[in-house]
């Protein structure tokens, strides 16, 4: 009967942890559409300037910048500075999109995991919706993650055990009293 239902547990354990492991890639695809969305975002508000420069400094960008931020009035300046900032999070969203849409899987996962924004995935993870993808990548992770803890959960189980075991041979000897 307990290994019934050892093996029970083990099979409960194995599908929570492999729908925990699906939620990994529909996370990173919810992520992703909402990095696109502040990159779109930025991208409007850039265009906003784009259009002075446009008018003003023959569609030099970096002109107005420079105006801005040449200008005696602190106002002036810290909007120069808004506009480089945001010409620079733009290159920053372009680019963590482009490593999470190209290239093979793993280095994706890896570059989601390593390189992750905590305040998109925070608003993110706010708006998460369960899912559960049925594509070999969000199959493969998930099983991959029900393994390898189910792994550490056993290898814990193991080393806990032969703690109890040395704890309870020590305490024998302990309580035996004093050789004679």
């Amino acid at each position: 009967m307990p290994k019934m239902l050892a093996t029970l547990i083990d099979r409960c354990l194995f599908t929570v942890f492999f729908i925990l492991g699906l939620q990994l890639p529909e996370f990173m695809q919810q992520y992703m559409q909402r990095l696109s969305g502040h990159l779109h975002e930025a991208h409007y508000q850039l265009d906003q300037f784009q259009a002075i420069a446009d008018s003003q400094f023959q569609g030099n960008l970096q002109a107005l910048i420079e105006r801005y931020q040449s200008n005696s009035d602190n106002v002036f300046q810290q909007t120069g500075q808004m506009i480089e900032n945001l010409v620079l999070r733009i290159d920053g969203f372009n680019q963590s999109l482009t490593n999470l849409q190209q290239g093979d899987y793993l280095n994706r996962l890896y570059y989601f995991v390593t390189q992750i924004d905590p305040e998109l995935a925070t608003a993110t993870l706010k708006q998460y919706q369960l899912a559960v993808p049925l594509d070999m990548h969000a199959l493969a992770t998930g099983a991959s993650f029900a393994i390898v803890l189910l792994l550490l959960i056993s290898l814990l189980a193991v080393v806990f055990k032969r703690l109890i075991r040395r704890f309870s041979t020590d305490n024998q000897v302990i309580t035996r009293g004093p050789l004679t």
